[in-house]
């Protein structure tokens, strides 16, 4: 994998799974991601029993710069009443 990129959800659950059974030098071959990458995952799930949301917490909201649909629909409603 990349340096820098984040690892995706279904990848750290494969992590996780495999940790019990292989040791991180394994899982780190078999993942395609370093050793201290798999060690970070197996850690954090062991404190917290989840894995990093690394993608979706960090996500900006999206704006729009037109109107939507619902927006012109509750628009016209707002003016006939």
């Amino acid at each position: 994998m990349p340096q820098g990129k984040p690892v995706s959800e279904d990848v750290q659950w494969i992590v996780v799974r495999l940790g019990t059974a292989m040791s991180a030098d394994d899982i780190a071959m078999y993942a395609d991601l370093s050793e201290r990458k798999v060690k970070d995952i197996l850690a954090h799930f062991k404190q917290t029993g989840e894995v990093k949301l690394e993608g979706s917490k960090r996500s900006r909201p999206k704006l729009h710069r037109t109107l939507c649909d619902y927006e012109i629909e509750v628009c016209s409603w707002l003016s006939i009443c």
